[in-house]
Parts: C-alpha cells; sequence; structure tokens
C-alpha cells in the first residue's frame, strides 16, 4: 500500500476539484493508488448524479461553439437546478463544450442522449457534476453549417442565437447586429415559404371572422385578411422584419441590411431560451 501523504492528497484535489476530505478519502480506499482513486470518485459521483435525476432544473445556459473558419458550428441548452450554477465557470465550460460536439454531429439534428452518453462528454460531465453537486441535463442541440456563422449569447446566458450566412458581410457588426436583432424580435421563419401553412391559415381566418362579425362587406372581408396575413409574415419572418437597429441603418428591413453588407441569403438559424 502506498503511502497516503498530504501532497497526494492534495495532488489529487487539484486534479479533480473535489474536497480535501472526499481525496484523502478515495485514496484510503484504494491503498494510496491514485489513478484507481481517481475512477472511484467518478464511479461515486455517477451514482450520486443518478440518484439526484428526478431533480427539477429550470436554470440553465446556452453553449456555443464556431469552428476557427467560421464554416460549423453548435448551439445546445444545458440545465441545472440554481441560477449561481448556470454562471459558474465550470458549467458553462461545460455547455460550450457540448456545443462543440454537437458540431461535429453527422445530423442538423443531433440525438442528446447520444451526445450525453458519448464517452468524452460523459467524463467531463460526471466530473463537473462533482465539483458542482447539482442535476444537470442537456436538453436539446443543434449543428449548423454554412460559409459564415454568427452567434450571439445574451450576458445572462438564458437566451442565444446562431445564424448560417451565404456570405462573409461587409462589416462584422453586420453579422453582431443581426444576431441581436434575432433574439429581440423572435422570427419563426427565415423566409415566408417556410411559415407554416396551418399557422398562416389560422390568422386568415381569424381576421376573416372578426372582420364578418363587423359587418364588413365580403370582398372587404378578403382583403382585411391578406392585409392581416401580410402584416403577420412581416412581423414573424426574419427577411421581412424591419431590423431592431433602426438607429444605425434607417428603416430597412433584414434583408435591405444584409443586401447591402454583401449577404444574400440566410441559411439557417437556430434561436434557443432555457426553458423554452
Amino acid at each position: 500500500m502506498a503511502a497516503i501523504t498530504a501532497e497526494l492528497v492534495k495532488q489529487l484535489r487539484e486534479t479533480t476539484g473535489l474536497p480535501m476530505m472526499e481525496c484523502k478519502q478515495a485514496l484510503s480506499e484504494n491503498n494510496g493508488d491514485f489513478e484507481a482513486a481517481k475512477e472511484w470518485l467518478r464511479k461515486k459521483h455517477k451514482g450520486k448524479l443518478e440518484d439526484r435525476s428526478d431533480r427539477a432544473t429550470g436554470e440553465g445556459r446556452i453553449g456555443i461553439f464556431i469552428s476557427p473558419d467560421r464554416k460549423s458550428g453548435g448551439i445546445v441548452e444545458l440545465q441545472c437546478e440554481t441560477a449561481p450554477v448556470a454562471k459558474n465557470e465550470l458549467f458553462i465550460e461545460l455547455a460550450n463544450t457540448f456545443a462543440r460536439k454537437a458540431s461535429q454531429a453527422s445530423s442538423a439534428t443531433p440525438d442528446v442522449a447520444a451526445l450525453r452518453a458519448d464517452p468524452e462528454m460523459d467524463k467531463k460531465f460526471v466530473e463537473t457534476f462533482g465539483k458542482l453537486r447539482e442535476t444537470m441535463n442537456l436538453r436539446q442541440a443543434r449543428r449548423l453549417k454554412g460559409e459564415c456563422l454568427t452567434h450571439y449569447v445574451h450576458h445572462d446566458g438564458k437566451s442565444g442565437v446562431m445564424i448560417a450566412l451565404n456570405a462573409v458581410p461587409k462589416s462584422e457588426a453586420v453579422a453582431a447586429d443581426l444576431c441581436m436583432h434575432a433574439v429581440f424580435a423572435k422570427p419563426i421563419a427565415i423566409e415566408k415559404d417556410a411559415v407554416p401553412a396551418d399557422e398562416v391559415e389560422k390568422v386568415r381566418t381569424l381576421a376573416k371572422e372578426t372582420a364578418q362579425a363587423e359587418g364588413k362587406p365580403p370582398q372587404i372581408v378578403e382583403k382585411i385578411a391578406e392585409g392581416r396575413v401580410a402584416a403577420y409574415l412581416k412581423e414573424k419572418v426574419l427577411m421581412e422584419q424591419e431590423h431592431a437597429r433602426a438607429d444605425v441603418y434607417g428603416k430597412k428591413t433584414v434583408r435591405e441590411v444584409l443586401k447591402e453588407a454583401g449577404v444574400t441569403v440566410v441559411t439557417d438559424l437556430v434561436l434557443m431560451r432555457v426553458g423554452g
């Protein structure tokens, strides 16, 4: 049995980030074997993690990763129990590491259970749990690819966006402003033809029913309904929306602002909000 010295306990604590007494116990249980003690701690905390799996996870963070060439990226929602943990650097690092793993997925919609079970991620997940002692849940993940990816995460970490463009904009500020606009305006589609037909029909039907109840003539009812649909699409479709940064670009649509910056197509957009 190797001698369990204070230096060995300190080394294990520095390696794992766990309390001194817990590290001493791990070494004692494993006859001073450093690697066995590490594995013992990992298994111990994995068991605790499973015991806490039914805890509510109402807080969390949006994790982001974009490759150096800005052509591939990942965005995830990682949940936890409390706001302080959601702001912890270890938790933020875990969320961003999951986003990096999502960026490498073969599918644009990676299976979150598979991401969570990935050996590399499982090890990091359990290690982070051992230090933070809170239930965590990987709720959703997306992979994006394009000629130029851009992103934004709100300062509280609870909302974020990743957008793929068909070209690098002439000004980086245009990309940053686009992301902030998307978080503010919450578009449901990039272009009009991507809006679900049933949603459009709901708007049209409600407008007709309202106009008819007000006693409008049939020919006016149709015009009112189509006008309401047009207004709905302008409000909900990214490229049709008036840019939120009117103070910078004036009263222009997102499409007009992007065109002036050399971007003609937004190829993908993912908005995420913790619990949303």
